[in-house]
């Protein structure tokens, strides 16, 4: 078992003066990890990791999952990232040079005051427009 270190830098120099914050989280006792880049094809809508409690390639058990990044390494193309759980369906536009990060396995899409969660199901890419390079990278116990 390891800790996973993350670390976000923020930084602006605006007017001469530079702002900005350090973030540091570590999350304990951490098992496993994986970490792939993938050419997502024009046209497609591609799963790039997904959560059963049926072990396979790019399948992660959900509540092992401690935390996940998604990033478009893409310089033009945007992607629409896909969450799935038995009941919702959620749609993020990721821009070119962005990323998208999960520290948790559920999902709701309740619009009421009583949030019920489901746990994520699937994670698809599909790039708006031409191919998209994706990079995601887990963290499990």
């Amino acid at each position: 078992m390891a800790d996973f270190t993350l670390l976000l830098k923020e930084r602006v120099l605006l007017n001469g003066t530079e702002r900005g914050t350090d973030y540091v989280l570590t999350i304990p006792n951490i098992e496993n990890y994986d970490n792939r880049i993938v050419t997502v094809p024009s046209g497609s809508e591609t799963t790039i990791f997904q959560y059963s409690n049926t072990p396979g390639a790019g399948t992660f058990t959900s509540g092992s999952f401690k935390y996940g990044r998604i990033s478009n390494y893409s310089t033009t193309t945007p992607i629409n990232l896909k969450v799935s759980s038995s009941s919702e369906l959620m749609n993020f536009k990721i821009d070119a040079g962005g990323t998208f990060m999960l520290s948790t396995s559920d999902i709701t899409g309740s619009l009421t005051n009583t949030f019920t969660y489901n746990d994520i199901n699937s994670v698809f890419v599909e790039p708006s427009g031409s191919s998209a390079k994706v990079e995601y990278f887990i963290a499990t116990t």
